[in-house]
């Protein structure tokens, strides 16, 4: 009876030191996918979610948010030719800023592009002007605004799912500086606004 009072005392003091092991051969930080672990120290018996490709943060070598590196290849969202060389935002939305008006807006954490739209919410081309005007900030903060060339176009124009695609272009300036750019070849695709 003695020492069956022995064997389970040591019994249960063996299974409450090894808190975050399943195995006994390695830890929930040893550096190593071992003991069940999903990943390297993470899922399973651990504590610590592993990073995916659809986690919502930019991590394990992503170039946006979940695409990219060794995720699927990011979907330019934003893009276009600014004075013929290729600008692609990294992160980039769109949303109702006031009555009838929808803003486009990308960034690659360097340059930014703002599209402003007022106008009826369907398909449809609309010219540059008073419905729709372009912005491009460069490197170093300056701001191109369009004049009253180019155009926008939308491709879809989804009120039911609030989405959006198109195309655009246009001219912009820099009265401060007196500079002129060129916006050419632009695509917004599936925004959700």
């Amino acid at each position: 009876m003695k020492y069956l009072f022995y064997i389970t005392l040591l019994l249960s003091l063996g299974f409450s030191s090894c808190s975050k092991t399943v195995d006994n051969t390695g830890t929930c930080s040893d550096g190593r996918q071992n003991q069940g672990e999903q990943g390297v120290d993470c899922g399973g018996p651990c504590i610590m979610t592993c990073p995916s490709c659809a986690d919502g943060i930019m991590n394990q070598n992503e170039t946006a948010v979940d695409c990219g590196g060794q995720c699927d290849q990011c979907y330019p969202g934003l893009s276009a030719l600014v004075n013929n060389l290729p600008w692609n935002s990294t992160s980039r939305n769109a949303f109702i800023s006031g009555p009838g008006i929808i803003r486009i807006y990308g960034t690659n954490q360097q340059k930014n592009m703002t599209l402003f739209y007022s106008g009826d919410f369907k398909k449809g081309t609309v010219q540059a002007g008073t419905q729709f005007k372009g912005e491009f900030r460069d490197l170093n903060g300056n701001v191109f605004s369009s004049d009253n060339t180019g155009s926008i176009t939308f491709t879809t124009f989804d009120t039911t799912a609030k989405k959006i695609a198109g195309i655009y272009s246009f001219v912009a300036n820099d009265t401060v500086n007196n500079k002129t750019i060129f916006v050419t070849s632009g695509v917004f695709t599936e925004l959700r606004y």
